[in-house]
């Protein structure tokens, strides 16, 4: 406990450096090109990020955007994990996968993008474009917890004849939970990455994305640090919350492990 504490005031402290010695560069930026269409000031940056925070608009878009990343992260997860399920009931069915999660993670995200224009709408396109890149990620993901589990524990289970729910629940659930919790963050953060990317592209109406596009056509380069502090803000706030999920598997494995251990006296 005293080293997870110690492990987590530390973390904050890198943390809080690192956005230290960004808004020193930035400061040093300005100070050096003076340029407002080149770098904005951090006065104009606060102050769009107050008009921003006003603005029925901007709540709008950024309502869309989160919706559409969070809609691409839940579908990839819940798909990657019955196609995680299916490939460790079957090795046929895990080969069959793979070559077509390995075109997923390597088919370029702009190429993609620019077909589903043509082929959907430019509110569609950024959720499947999200989709698709989140879920060959989570897919190798579930796949590489599902292999670090302990074989013997598997072996244990066949011996003592205990059945497939409690395999599920007591062996595999436990043991993948922790690992799966730790991506969750990052995954989210990069579904919101890559929807505003691919919003940018696709210059999609009532966005994050959309509005970073027109703050670029009008060279209002103020509104557009302001919208990309904003999002990381956010991103990173989900990041931190669903990073302390993990905090469930251990109340849990630690009740199950104190619930056997009575079981067992």
């Amino acid at each position: 406990m005293k080293q997870a504490t110690a492990d987590r005031k530390l973390y904050i402290l890198f943390s809080v450096l690192a956005v230290a010695l960004m808004w020193a560069a930035w400061l040093i930026a300005w100070a050096c090109v003076r340029n407002e269409y080149v770098v904005p000031s951090a006065g104009d940056t606060v102050a769009a990020i107050g008009r921003n925070f006003v603005s029925a608009q901007f709540w709008q878009s950024f309502g869309n955007t989160m919706g559409r990343s969070v809609a691409a992260w839940l579908l990839s997860f819940l798909l990657a994990v019955a196609c995680a399920g299916l490939s460790a009931l079957s090795r046929a069915f895990a080969r069959f996968l793979a070559p077509v999660v390995s075109v997923l993670r390597t088919v370029p995200t702009m190429a993609i993008t620019l077909m589903l224009l043509i082929w959907t709408t430019p509110r569609t396109a950024p959720l499947i474009v999200a989709f698709l890149m989140l879920f060959p990620l989570t897919y190798a993901q579930l796949m590489a917890a599902y292999r670090g589990i302990d074989p013997k524990l598997f072996e244990m289970a066949r011996v003592y004849r205990i059945g497939r729910r409690d395999v599920l629940f007591r062996i595999c659930v436990p043991q993948m939970l922790p690992s799966v919790f730790a991506q969750a963050g990052a995954n989210l953060s990069l579904s919101l990455k890559v929807m505003i990317s691919a919003e940018v592209l696709a210059s999609t109406f009532r966005s994050i994305g959309g509005m970073m596009q027109d703050a670029s056509v009008y060279l209002q380069i103020a509104d557009m640090f302001a919208l990309t502090i904003v999002m990381l803000a956010a991103g990173g706030l989900l990041e931190f919350a669903l990073g302390n999920l993990s905090r469930i598997t251990d109340r849990w494995t630690a009740g199950r492990n104190a619930k056997g251990r009575r079981n067992h006296d």
